[in-house]
């Protein structure tokens, strides 16, 4: 997903005119029209403004970036973005730890009960041995189940993505300095 396609999508999220972005962010009478271009990608806004525009759009400024954050930071952006452009197509599964040890396995398999949110198929896991990506995951996949109960809803679900780490419960990550 574009710089450009981002803010679009946020700008919305928070119910605003391009009008009313350009204002806030200082563009004046043609920031209508500078938002535009941004959107459809015509221009990219340089950093000094696209944190401005974080600023004003109440989001981390890692969530208007193409990258450039860190390696793990861009992975995990790179997740939420897919996760907004393909709703449902991740599901994270807390995991448990059982008494045989995975390398004493076999067939180096993870166990799972199935029940009727699994797909036919037995799906594939993945884990890093990163404590950004790691956490990140875990927490992410608390955030989805409170998604899958009820208890949140996919207003509050978009909000905790684009507000990432700002809002995270763990407070471990280690996220480089704001670079867009």
């Amino acid at each position: 997903m574009t710089t450009g396609e981002k803010i679009k999508r946020i700008r919305r999220h928070r119910q605003m005119t391009q009008k009313e972005l350009g204002e806030k962010i200082g563009l004046g009478a043609g920031g209508a029209n500078r938002i535009a271009q941004y959107e459809m990608g015509y221009r990219i806004p340089k950093k000094p403004l696209l944190e401005k525009m974080a600023e004003v759009l109440n989001v981390s400024a890692m969530a208007l970036s193409e990258g450039g954050n860190g390696a793990a930071v861009d992975v995990l952006e790179q997740l939420f973005w897919l996760d907004e452009e393909v709703p449902g197509i991740i599901h994270l599964v807390l995991t448990q730890r059982e008494a045989t040890q995975y390398n004493k396995n076999l067939d180096f398999s993870l166990r799972y009960e199935d029940n009727d949110n699994w797909p036919p198929r037995c799906p594939t896991a993945m884990w890093f041995d990163d404590t950004i990506l790691d956490d990140f995951l875990r927490d992410w996949a608390v955030i989805q189940k409170k998604l899958q109960l009820g208890e949140i809803t996919q207003h509050e679900y978009f909000e905790w993505k684009i507000r990432w780490p700002e809002n995270c419960t763990q407070k471990l990550y280690q996220v480089p300095d704001r670079q867009v």
